[in-house]
């Protein structure tokens, strides 16, 4: 190989090396971008999540510590009346009997918004408590709850949204008759397994409802430092479960 040779394949060495440096170069940028995005679209979630949350506190609060006691006293203030009118006795107790259902309706709303047990008691008796509050006739519901000490108060609220979820989810899609909630602790994480014996779903062809919704529960799990890992297939069921660290 002669000189001119040598310095032409000397060049060709060096331009495919630039080349490749430059193609290197735009892919590594590439991921580094999309890292980026992946992150700034995680902490938007989280940013989201954690308004939402202290717009439903803040919700709660007033319905449970406002208009109920204020509704409370009206109707104290309605009975209070003396009244020996037959019709006028029959109108102020339709009232009261309003004011209950309207009270009613308020401390349900203020329950699901944000239940006082998750913030005074922990996580475990709001969970228990909103088992035995579901009033459904065709799904039989079965806690197993583990006594795993208190938990930071947003990683409570975030399993506790999870739960409520999934049960959602379940009512809506499954068709199951039996839903199976566990909570167990392993080694330095808490297990959060909820499983039911409905018909399943394609996990890949998760229509965007459902979607969505497992986009939110891996959200909240990864917001506290855990996993989320799901098994479903068509009439076989679908078992959740969330890996927590403590």
């Amino acid at each position: 190989m002669d000189t001119k040779e040598i310095n032409i394949y000397q060049s060709i060495l060096m331009a495919a090396a630039i080349i490749g440096g430059i193609i290197i170069y735009f892919i590594i940028s590439m991921i580094r971008q999309q890292r980026r995005q992946l992150a700034l679209q995680r902490e938007n979630i989280i940013n989201e999540i954690n308004t939402l949350e202290k717009e439903r506190g803040r919700m709660a609060a007033d319905l449970h510590d406002e208009l109920g006691p204020r509704l409370a006293g009206i109707k104290m203030k309605i009975n209070s009346f003396e009244l020996s009118d037959e019709e006028d006795l029959i109108q102020v107790k339709k009232t009261t009997d309003n004011i209950d259902e309207v009270m009613r309706r308020i401390r349900e709303i203020a329950f699901d918004l944000m239940p006082t047990s998750l913030l005074r008691q922990g996580f475990v008796p709001a969970v228990q408590q909103f088992i035995d509050y579901l009033d459904n006739d065709k799904i039989n519901f079965v806690a197993e709850l583990e006594d795993v000490g208190p938990l930071p108060e947003n990683k409570a609220i975030n399993l506790y949204r999870i739960v409520q979820e999934v049960i959602h989810n379940c009512i809506k899609h499954s068709r199951a008759t039996e839903v199976k909630v566990q909570l167990t602790s392993k080694k330095k994480h808490i297990l959060l397994t909820l499983s039911d014996n409905g018909v399943g779903f394609d996990t890949k062809k998760a229509s965007e409802a459902i979607g969505f919704g497992l986009r939110g529960m891996a959200s909240r799990a990864e917001m506290i430092g855990g996993q989320m890992y799901l098994e479903s297939a068509k009439n076989k069921g679908t078992t959740f479960q969330f890996e927590i660290p403590v």
